[in-house]
């Protein structure tokens, strides 16, 4: 385990040195819907899963076929080394037409790396603050093999608070993030929601955000400790739900 966060943590502060990106929970680091958060997973936690993603939820360029976007989905592998650092790797599938023979396939993808680090805990009145990055020196190929980048590529710092009442939990996120890329600025600027967590089903959360430029709701739930499902509607009729494996390196478990 040792071994393996310091190799992963090495390949990622080589990657940071060109560029820096986002972070949400369908990338396999912590989060809500599709923004950030400074909650964290547990120290040990690893993650493997996928998500379908509504062609709302890209960027309006670089997931376009014949003029138009498309649905699209992505797959990822997180790992939690520490309690205070998240790392994913996450693919993002395009399509493309075959040479030679037309059809139409997702045969192309964006790949890129992910990094958040926390550095204040979450104490008795003060929230937890973290800062993040993704899409760390992301290459794109089309057909013919050309480099496209920095598709998701943007930074954000976060606060988050929760406060407990009977047993339930709410949690009161807000955070500021920023796109480098102009066709992803209508997701600019100070973002946030909220998360409430029942007493009588903790592993289950129900969640409402404001991107900066639509409304999202949704709940996710960790079953069976291993199984972490995610469905959400985008402005109440866009739908992305993913699903992933946890495993705790450690031998750690945990209620959620």
């Amino acid at each position: 385990m040792k071994n393996f966060a310091k190799a992963f943590i090495l390949m990622s502060a080589i990657a940071v040195l060109p560029v820096m990106g986002h972070a949400q929970q369908y990338t396999g680091i912590s989060g809500f819907l599709h923004i950030p958060s400074a909650e964290m997973n547990h120290e040990g936690d690893a993650r493997i899963g996928a998500h379908f993603l509504n062609k709302s939820m890209t960027p309006d360029t670089g997931f376009l076929f014949g003029g138009e976007k498309y649905n699209t989905f992505d797959y990822y592998f997180s790992i939690t080394p520490y309690r205070w650092m998240e790392l994913s790797y996450t693919s993002t599938k395009r399509k493309i037409k075959r040479p030679m023979v037309g059809d139409t396939i997702y045969g192309a993808k964006d790949c890129y790396l992910s990094v958040k680090i926390r550095p204040l805990e979450e104490g008795k009145y003060h929230p937890a603050i973290a800062i993040g990055c993704n899409d760390l020196g992301t290459t794109v190929f089309d057909k013919e093999r050309t480099s496209v980048q920095l598709y998701f590529s943007n930074f954000y710092i976060a606060a988050t608070k929760h406060l407990t009442f009977g047993g339930n939990e709410l949690g009161i996120n807000l955070a500021y993030r920023h796109f480098f890329r102009d066709y992803n600025s209508k997701w600019n600027g100070v973002v946030g929601g909220i998360s409430f967590r029942p007493a009588f089903f903790p592993q289950a959360r129900a969640i409402v955000e404001y991107t900066g430029n639509e409304w999202l709701v949704g709940a996710d739930a960790l079953l069976w400790q291993h199984v972490l499902i995610q469905a959400s509607l985008k402005d109440f009729k866009y739908v992305n739900f993913g699903l992933c494996i946890q495993l705790n390196m450690l031998g750690k478990k945990y209620l959620y």
